[in-house]
C-alpha cells in the first residue's frame, strides 16, 4: 500500500482535478466540508463535453456489442435488475443477472448488448466513465471493464467478488466493494491509468452501492446489513459512518453534490445526515401515508429530494418529492408513477424507473412528466 503522505497528496491532486471539471470550490476535510449550504448545482454541458472527447463520441459503438434485433422491454417485478445513466444522461443502462443492455431512452433504441460470462445476482449497477467511453460492472471474479469504441474488455480485481462498481467524477479511479479482504478493507480503489491497485479503505462492511459526490471530495458506501460509511478522498480513515437505516437496501442513500451530506431513510421519513458526527441536519416527511419509502436521490436541477415509496400490501406506490432548502412536499399531481428501482441523471435532469405493475421502464422530467417508455 501506498505511504499516508503520497496518498495525501494524490488526493489533494484528485480534488483539484474535480474541481477543474466542476467548478466546483472543493474544502479538504477539517476545513469547512460539512457546512450545510444550499449544494451547488454542476455547470452546464461538463459531462456532454467530456463525452464529445471521447472516442465513443455520439455513442458510437463496436460491432461486438451489437444490441438484438429482439431487446427485451418488459420485466419482471421479481427479477433483480439496476438502472444507470450515462454522464451526459442520454443512454440509459439497464443491468440484469447476466447481461447489461444500453439505451438512447429518447428514441427507445438499443444501442449495445454486453453479456457476462458470469452471473451476478444480485446484478449491479453498471458505471460510466466521465468521458463515457468505458461501461463497468462487477461480477463474482472481478469487475468488467469495457471500451465501448472497441468492444474490448479486462478484469480489475480479478478473482474476487465485486458488489459494487463506480468511477470517480475525474475518471482517476476505479472504486470496487468487494466481498472480502485479508485485512477487512473492503473498499478498493484502482488506478484507471495503469489499472493498478492504489489504496483499499478500512471502516466498512460488504459494500452493496458506492457514490461519489459530483466535485469528486467524498465517496461513500451503502452497507448490505445497514449504514453508510463515507470517506473524505484526501484522507485514508473513515469520515463518519451513518448507521440504523430502518432496514432498506444498500443503494437506498444518497450524497449531496458537495459531499457534505448524506440523504437516507429511516422511520418512514428521509434524513440529511451529518456524516461526521450522525447528527440529523433536516428532515423530510411525507404529507399522507402511502407506504414505505426504498429509495432516495438528490436532484441538483431542480432542488429536490425524491423518494420511491412502495405499498406492497396493497400492491400500489407512488414518488414524494421535497425541495431541498425548505423540507416542504412539492405537489407532483395525480397519478404519480410506482417506479422501483429508480435512478436519477448526473445533472438530476431525469429520472428512470421500472414501473411495477407493467414492467416496463420509463424515464421522466423532474415534476415526473413521462418522457418516454423503453419499447421495441
Amino acid at each position: 500500500m501506498p505511504a499516508t503522505g503520497p496518498r495525501l497528496r494524490r488526493g489533494r491532486r484528485v480534488l483539484l482535478r474535480a474541481a477543474a471539471l466542476t467548478g466546483v470550490a472543493v474544502l479538504l476535510a477539517g476545513a469547512g466540508l460539512y457546512a450545510f449550504t444550499a449544494p451547488p448545482r454542476p455547470p452546464e454541458g461538463t459531462a456532454a463535453a467530456g463525452a464529445e472527447a471521447c472516442s465513443a463520441s455520439a455513442w458510437t459503438v463496436s460491432d461486438s456489442l451489437a444490441p438484438p434485433e429482439d431487446p427485451q422491454v418488459a420485466f419482471s417485478d421479481e427479477i433483480p435488475l439496476k438502472l444507470s445513466f450515462s454522464p451526459d444522461g442520454s443512454v440509459l443502462a439497464v443491468s440484469q443477472i447476466d447481461t447489461v443492455t444500453l439505451w438512447d431512452w429518447r428514441e427507445s433504441r438499443v444501442l449495445a448488448r454486453i453479456d457476462h460470462e458470469s452471473s451476478s445476482v444480485p446484478p449491479t449497477p453498471a458505471t460510466f466513465s466521465s468521458d463515457g467511453c468505458l461501461l463497468a460492472y462487477g461480477t463474482p471474479h472481478g469487475a468488467v471493464v469495457v471500451d465501448l469504441a472497441t468492444g474490448g474488455r479486462r478484469t480489475v480485481g480479478e478473482g474476487g467478488a465485486v458488489r459494487s462498481v463506480t468511477f470517480s467524477p475525474d475518471g482517476s479511479s476505479l472504486a470496487l466493494g468487494v466481498r472480502s479482504d485479508p485485512d477487512g478493507r473492503l473498499l478498493h480503489l484502482y488506478d484507471t491509468v495503469t489499472w493498478d491497485l492504489e489504496d483499499r479503505l478500512s471502516g466498512s462492511a460488504t459494500l452493496g452501492s458506492i457514490r461519489y459526490s459530483l466535485d469528486g471530495s467524498v465517496v461513500a458506501g451503502g452497507e448490505d446489513g445497514g449504514g453508510v460509511t463515507v470517506w473524505s478522498t484526501g484522507v485514508p480513515s473513515p469520515t463518519g459512518l451513518v448507521l440504523d437505516r430502518a432496514g432498506v437496501g444498500a443503494g437506498a442513500f444518497d450524497l449531496l453534490p458537495d459531499g457534505s451530506g448524506v440523504l437516507l431513510i429511516r422511520s418512514g421519513r428521509v434524513l440529511l445526515v451529518d456524516p461526521a458526527t450522525d447528527e440529523v441536519k433536516r428532515e423530510y416527511v411525507p404529507d399522507t401515508s402511502g407506504g414505505v419509502l426504498v429509495d432516495v436521490a438528490y436532484s441538483a436541477a431542480s432542488g429536490r429530494v425524491f423518494a420511491a415509496r412502495l405499498d406492497p400490501v396493497n400492491d400500489t406506490g407512488d414518488m414524494v418529492a421535497w425541495e431541498y432548502g425548505a423540507a416542504t412536499e412539492v405537489a407532483l399531481g395525480p397519478d404519480l408513477p410506482r417506479v422501483f428501482p429508480m435512478a436519477l441523471s448526473k445533472d438530476g435532469s431525469r429520472v428512470a424507473g421500472l414501473r411495477t405493475g407493467t414492467g416496463d421502464i420509463a424515464v421522466y422530467d423532474t415534476d415526473l412528466s413521462l418522457l418516454n417508455v423503453l419499447t421495441d
